[in-house]
């Protein structure tokens, strides 16, 4: 399934599950949503951070018992969620997130 596809599924859920969030009358209304976004996004890497963070200080620095094998399924629902907020974002903004992407790669290669 291709990325454009997933953003239109992620879009349509979000939209029948929380259409007061949808009703957009003005750039005031898209800021708030986009903050409410950028938030969310936020705690949701801070979750994985902090998965990861005890796994290192468990395997590099030997305090905790915590591998990566035990919490990998924890850290997928983290990135999940950190994926279903930067396509539900790309779905408010009618991004092509695919075409962005492969857009910055090639600055990417560019650069490095």
């Amino acid at each position: 399934m291709e990325l454009r596809e997933i953003v239109k599924i992620q879009t349509a859920f979000s939209q029948e599950k929380f259409p007061q969030f949808w009703d957009i009358k003005d750039e005031k209304d898209l800021a708030l949503r986009l903050e409410y976004f950028t938030n969310a996004l936020a705690g949701e890497v801070g979750e994985a951070a902090n998965i990861v963070k005890k796994v290192v200080r468990s395997v590099v620095y030997g305090r905790g018992d915590v591998k990566l094998g035990d919490v990998k399924e924890a850290l997928a629902e983290e990135l999940t969620d950190v994926f279903i907020y930067v396509i539900t974002m790309a779905g408010l903004l009618e991004l092509d997130l695919e075409r962005e992407f492969f857009k910055k790669l090639e600055k990417n290669k560019q650069r490095f």
